[in-house]
């Protein structure tokens, strides 16, 4: 039988245990964050580790917990890629803000559940109050702006989705929708599609000019083509920022497009969305103001912790369309005149993921972010500047968003040689433990690929890994031409 008594005497013994414990954790990873700029940033796993994580039996009794988190931490955290590593120019990583992590660990402290209003009415002003200013950062206006903090991107291009599927299509008229967006849009908006019900024959993937821009004439000859074929095209997807290269779609003209066709418009501004809070660079993002939602993870660009993104959308009527339910259970808790979280998207039980962007942003403020932001563009310009310095290098995709793409392209090797040298370049980096930069796939062609949106990276870490680059990329190539 359940001893409760017994029980309550453990957890609070637990409690001050994980307290002392806790503590002890925060000082070690303090102190390892000051010193990151001296370490691997990713050591080879644990083999001995994994193993014994994957035979470690489930027990009917417990073990002694402050075991257990030293467990955690020397064979799991101390494990893992730290791309928080000011040399970590791999996929779309930046450094964690103090402040994030605060928030973060208060969230979890308190566990809050921002699912409804009534459950955390101050919790929820917060997120409601970051909504409408995300969305005046695109210039939305007017009382209708709303959304909803997601665990990130993929969710929230997904919800989006649900929202123009709702909107402009019928139940009767759903195997004829189409969905409009270019051949570098993220692979969650293809994903989140069919996740909702879409065919492969319904997500139309648009071409892309040299810029890796999406061509807005081929996209309107698309439209008309499936409107005299007898589709219902539905939704076009603008790119904020590429994963691949950075790249921005032209929001202005996609955004004349699906007014003249009544498409709703969605921004993917996952990675980019960061750019509206700088005065120099938010104009790259002119016609964001014309779209229905639109998407943005600060836990990217602006040092939040794992998972922070938002879709804010100019007239929440459309999700609450799609996503309010009222069932009995929470007719208690559905008494406000505000919104909850559980009508605005697909979530019902929830963390306030909120909690540690505000802390950021008020601790910070935005100017700085706005500098910080402006940092990474000036690093990858720097990138480019001392590439072009040294031969046979080729930019591939010029720098926009911290990001740029670029290949090793020696006289004397195929195209696909050249491929598989690009391959070589990375792995010999990564083994060097200084940097960390893998490939990508442009035009057919291998390309190694730098994101520098770390705010921690500094100039002297720029020159000393293009300098590792071209010495690497020379030996490699003097292989390969050896060989043939």
């Amino acid at each position: 039988m359940f001893d409760w008594l017994e029980y309550d005497k453990k957890t609070k013994k637990g409690f001050e245990e994980q307290e002392k414990q806790l503590v002890s954790f925060l000082e070690g990873y303090i102190e390892k964050n000051a010193r990151i700029r001296e370490l691997p940033i990713f050591e080879k796993p644990n083999e001995e580790a994994i193993e014994r994580i994957m035979n470690t039996e489930i027990p009917a009794k417990g073990r002694d917990p402050l075991t257990v988190g030293e467990e955690l931490v020397n064979d799991v955290f101390e494990h893992s890629m730290l791309s928080q590593h000011p040399r970590f120019y791999s996929f779309v990583c930046s450094a964690v803000s103090p402040y994030s992590l605060a928030g973060s660990i208060l969230a979890d402290v308190y566990n809050i559940n921002a699912g409804g209003w009534d459950l955390a009415p101050a919790a929820a002003a917060l997120e409601e109050r970051l909504v409408k200013w995300m969305g005046e950062c695109a210039g939305y206006s007017g009382d209708n702006v709303g959304g909803i903090f997601v665990s990130g991107g993929s969710m929230a291009n997904m919800s989006a989705m649900v929202a123009a599927r709702d909107s402009r299509l019928t139940h009767d008229e759903f195997p004829k929708g189409r969905v409009y967006f270019s051949d570098q849009t993220h692979s969650s908006v293809a994903k989140g599609l069919r996740i909702i019900g879409f065919g492969d024959d319904q997500i139309v993937k648009i071409p892309t000019d040299d810029e890796f821009k999406i061509r807005t004439d081929l996209l309107e000859e698309a439209i008309c083509r499936d409107i005299n074929e007898g589709k219902k095209p539905v939704a076009v997807v603008g790119n904020l920022g590429t994963t691949n290269a950075g790249c921005i779609d032209p929001l202005d003209k996609l955004g004349e497009i699906a007014k003249k066709y009544d498409l709703w418009f969605h921004v993917d501004g996952a990675y980019g969305g960061s750019i509206l809070l700088s005065p120099i660079y938010r104009n790259l993002a002119k016609g964001i103001e014309m779209s229905d939602s639109f998407s943005w993870d600060t836990h990217k660009w602006l040092m939040q912790t794992y998972s922070c993104s938002t879709l804010i959308v100019k007239d929440k009527t459309y999700l609450l369309n799609s996503f309010t339910e009222h069932p009995e259970y929470l007719a208690d808790v559905n008494t406000s005149d505000h919104l909850s979280g559980w009508d605005l998207g697909p979530e019902m039980s929830r963390p306030n993921r909120a909690i540690k962007l505000w802390y950021t942003l008020q601790a910070t403020g935005t100017d700085l972010l706005a500098e910080m932001i402006e940092y990474s563009f000036y690093n990858a310009n720097l990138v480019k500047k001392e590439l072009e310095k040294r031969p046979n290098w080729k930019i591939i995709s010029k720098p926009c968003c911290g990001t740029l793409n670029f290949r090793y392209e020696p006289a004397g090797l195929s195209p696909e040689k050249i491929d598989s040298l690009t391959d070589n370049i990375s792995k010999k980096i990564i083994e060097s433990g200084f940097a960390y930069i893998v490939t990508t796939v442009l035009k057919g062609r291998k390309t190694l690929r730098m994101c520098i949106i770390n705010a921690n990276t500094t100039e002297d870490d720029i020159l000393k890994t293009t300098a590792l680059l071209d010495e690497i990329a020379i030996k490699e190539a003097e292989k390969m031409l050896a060989e043939k």
